[in-house]
């Protein structure tokens, strides 16, 4: 059924001209059943924005995704796994930055953040904002494309690997292949009960929200955003839970005649 609507333990740091690389290590921390499961891409795009966020926030602009560097990003964050250093060298022991391929994305400038401590975005980023180094990487004014990686292997040292790469990207016109601006969220509801946000509510979204209580219940990792946690909410009591899902399931079958349900 469809209805439309209307509407470490240390750090290790060193900065050099040009290239500027910066680590954070702490003890590895204990994994949970959910880890294996996290959306890393989610959680890259959300550094992403939070980087931009701080940059908005001391008149900075913001720096632009590449696809490209996106991609050296995350292979970055799979040798960290192997090997990490206070120089970023890769495990053939070249510097980190011969991940970027130059005819590629040639550059004046190039900074790496990397971190092994965390399970989330925000764990990061203050890990990163408390470090003088780190944080004037993310603040500084040259560079103008990034890429972010996250890798987790349970069977590693630390778990979580965290990579931010930064360029000043100095190729023809300053404009990068496919180069974007981050989003905070990939889905935008358009009403409430329209959790998947293609602008209608109906059995898809229920679907949705019965799925996400169930791994919820379970301890299986769920990844609504706030918008999201929004439409879910039916009942608009500050919380989502099986009263919301019957909620929706009582105006799809035409009980309700509108949400959210006010008693």
């Amino acid at each position: 059924m469809r209805r439309t609507i209307g509407s470490c333990r240390h750090y290790v740091l060193l900065a050099v001209f040009v290239f500027a690389v910066n680590i954070a290590l702490m003890f590895p921390v204990s994994s949970t059943a959910s880890a294996a499961d996290a959306d890393t891409e989610q959680y890259a795009r959300e550094i992403a924005v939070m980087v931009n966020e701080a940059r908005a926030a001391n008149g900075l602009p913001p720096m632009y995704i590449s696809p490209y560097l996106m991609s050296v990003a995350k292979l970055r964050a799979n040798e960290s796994v192997i090997l990490i250093d206070d120089k970023h060298h890769r495990p053939d022991g070249t510097k980190w930055s011969t991940a970027i391929d130059r005819n590629i994305a040639p550059y004046i400038y190039a900074a790496e953040n990397l971190a092994a401590v965390g399970t989330t975005p925000a764990a990061v980023m203050t890990q990163w904002q408390t470090s003088p180094r780190h944080w004037a990487a993310i603040l500084s004014t040259s560079p103008t494309h990034m890429g972010v990686g996250v890798v987790y292997d349970p069977e590693s040292r630390y778990k979580w690997y965290w990579i931010l790469d930064m360029i000043q990207y100095s190729g023809e016109g300053g404009v990068m292949e496919g180069q974007y601006l981050p989003q905070k969220y990939d889905i935008v509801p358009k009403s409430c009960g329209d959790i998947n946000g293609d602008g209608v509510v109906d059995t898809f979204d229920y679907v949705n929200l019965t799925t996400y209580l169930e791994k919820k219940a379970a301890g299986e990792p769920v990844s609504y955003n706030d918008l999201q946690l929004e439409a879910a909410d039916c009942l608009k009591d500050g919380q989502v839970t099986v009263a919301d899902a019957k909620a929706l399931q009582r105006y799809l079958l035409g009980e309700y005649t509108a949400l959210p349900y006010e008693f």
